[in-house]
């Protein structure tokens, strides 16, 4: 197993298993080229499975890949809420491209990280919107993200990311090839 898949494992499951829209991870920017090129290849092998892979920004340290899911992302930021909130600061709404372009921008050039990437990676847009609001402060309950809404309904995904995470994670390890995992091999 590559490190590249060891590491869509790790922080990627939910998302190439088909119940959550996006996952974001980093590697380091030493192994820049090889990344790129597993990226490549999953790219090839995914995108006729509606999963895509992109950089989405990099630092000097790190480069930061979105996994996603292209048709519930894009229905998701066609919400009314959401395609308000994203057009009221500045998102070019007209193509799902555009606007992770945007954010990869948004990320390099703020001095705070954007909250409103928890719309990209399929959070409750009540729980981004309150997190925006309270600052990251009183919220009900922390996990993969700080919840102020549902706590029970977040319970339970949270719970369904960990066996994606444990059930792709034993399958790599007796040998079976994340292709194979995912139907393309």
């Amino acid at each position: 197993m590559s490190t590249f898949e060891s590491l869509l494992i790790a922080h990627c499951a939910p998302t190439l298993l088909g119940i959550k829209q996006a996952n974001l991870f980093s590697c380091p920017i030493e192994n820049q080229q090889e990344f790129l090129s597993e990226l490549d290849k999953y790219n090839v092998l995914l995108n006729s499975k509606d999963i895509y892979f992109k950089v989405l920004y990099t630092c000097k340290s790190r480069l930061f890949i979105i996994t996603y899911r292209k048709q519930p992302m894009l229905a998701s930021l066609k919400s009314k809420k959401i395609e308000q909130f994203l057009k009221s600061i500045g998102y070019p709404v007209s193509s799902l491209e555009n606007s992770l372009d945007f954010l990869g921008t948004r990320i390099t050039g703020c001095d705070e990280f954007p909250h409103e990437i928890g719309f990209f990676l399929g959070y409750p847009t009540d729980d981004v919107l309150e997190f925006i609001k309270h600052k990251g402060l009183n919220f009900k309950f922390c996990g993969y993200w700080k919840v102020y809404s549902d706590e029970d309904k977040a319970k339970k995904l949270f719970s369904q990311y960990r066996k994606c995470n444990a059930f792709l994670l034993k399958k790599a390890e007796a040998g079976i090839p994340l292709s194979k995992l995912l139907g393309v091999a």
